[in-house]
């Protein structure tokens, strides 16, 4: 049982992670109003609200503001860019995240219910999505569904002609596989663990959707990302449950594999995306990290630029570290600059932005949790822990919400223990 816990703050929380994922749509301001950013501060006020003190973990919340007042120490010398608050503003409000989270995913069970069943809800549409992103209902629709009023981005365009990546929940094909993969291993422990009920074939058809969502976005981290899942999935259910995860995660790439064969059979020759020219592009460019060079049956969009260089950009960063070892050069500097793009490293994106004192700072945090947080967070922090290599996931709420999963199992552990040892038999 939470302490203190309202009613509207119960429902504001489920409400917030059932549309945590949800990035494609919001209201343009100062900032932007995505719904689960307004619940965030729904649930943070009902918690003060309810309790009439600080009601939450003491400990992480001290860590989370030495974090915060490191990253705000690399105050650009020169200038402070719009970036540098908008940033720190997202690193404050991910602090935020993991506060709430850390206090009502307490009751497990309900968050995984949640979230299994918006993993369904993003598993219907990226399979709807995909088929209008790949021409099938026409040019115009390919073009339509990024054009409807709050919506930013549901397709993107990708290094060469007929490569549309599939964004669906979120405006970037990458961010979108990092949270299809997060509620991916999520969703099956609801299914496998017997925390939601159904027909045999819903969770094999939930988490099947996901996969094929997943590898329509043609994100190399998130494809990496999805072998990760499935196999965090299988490791922590070895203990009388492996056979059940077994088969329906076999079930589930069944699935996969006939929603894939749909897409490739429906695709439009010469409209919208082409399914297998992507594939075959994405395989053959797997491990590339510099520019790509047109080859056979390969046209490069010279549109879209040279892309994501990322091995010259990580030489950059490297570089602006070591220019800059104890501040490094201001949070925020690489969306700022011209010629500079921010590093897809959550490693160096620290190290080069914010020096030493950043990454201590954030090291601090990580080391002030307890070390065992349990299997469900573990997955999730495993699946965001690969994609921090490839993409910047500090400004992702995906990481403060694993990490509030992971404070959350702490906090149940630390209030079972038993405060007065109970006496022996003589």
């Amino acid at each position: 049982m939470i302490p203190n816990q309202s009613r509207v703050a119960r429902v504001a929380y489920l409400s917030l992670v059932a549309v945590l994922p949800l990035h494609t749509v919001y209201f343009r301001g100062v900032i932007a109003l995505k719904a689960w950013l307004v619940l965030v501060v729904v649930v943070a006020a009902a918690d003060l609200w309810d309790c009439r003190k600080f009601p939450w973990h003491r400990r992480s919340a001290s860590a989370l503001g030495i974090f915060l007042a490191c990253a705000f120490a690399s105050w650009p010398s020169i200038g402070v860019s719009e970036a540098f608050w908008r940033l720190l503003a997202a690193l404050a409000v991910g602090a935020l995240l993991m506060m709430v989270t850390g206090r009502h995913a307490r009751d497990l069970d309900s968050v995984l219910k949640v979230v299994f069943w918006s993993a369904a809800a993003m598993a219907a549409t990226g399979f709807a999505l995909a088929m209008m992103t790949n021409g099938v209902f026409g040019e115009e629709a390919v073009n339509a569904i990024n054009d409807i009023p709050g919506v930013d981005r549901i397709n993107k365009p990708a290094y060469m002609v007929g490569l549309l990546a599939l964004t669906n929940w979120h405006q970037d094909p990458g961010y979108s596989a990092l949270w299809t993969n997060v509620w991916l291993v999520l969703a099956a422990f609801a299914w496998i663990r017997g925390v939601v009920r159904g027909p045999v074939w819903l969770g094999p058809v939930v988490l099947g959707g996901l996969v094929a969502a997943t590898i329509m976005t043609y994100s190399r981290t998130g494809w990496l990302g999805l072998v990760i899942a499935l196999s965090v999935v299988l490791f922590h259910h070895r203990k009388g449950r492996r056979d059940l995860a077994v088969r329906n995660l076999g079930a589930a790439l069944m699935v996969a594999a006939v929603l894939l064969g749909v897409l490739i059979l429906t695709d439009r020759d010469g409209v919208g995306g082409e399914v297998v020219d992507s594939l075959r592009f994405r395989l053959t460019h797997l491990v590339d990290l510099g520019p790509i060079e047109p080859g056979d049956h390969v046209e490069i969009d010279p549109s879209l630029g040279e892309g994501d260089n990322r091995a010259e950009v990580w030489a950059e960063y490297w570089g602006r570290f070591l220019d800059s070892p104890i501040r490094g050069i201001g949070l925020g500097t690489g969306w700022s600059e011209t010629d500079l793009q921010e590093p897809h490293n959550l490693w160096l994106q620290l190290l080069g932005e914010t020096g030493i004192i950043g990454m201590l700072g954030f090291l601090a945090l990580l080391a002030s949790q307890r070390r065992r947080g349990g299997p469900v967070a573990g997955s999730a922090l495993t699946i965001v822990g690969v994609a921090s290599v490839t993409q910047t996931v500090i400004f992702e709420p995906a990481l403060w919400f694993a990490l509030g999963l992971w404070l959350a199992h702490t906090l149940n552990n630390e209030t079972q223990k038993p405060l007065i040892a109970a006496p022996q038999a003589s």
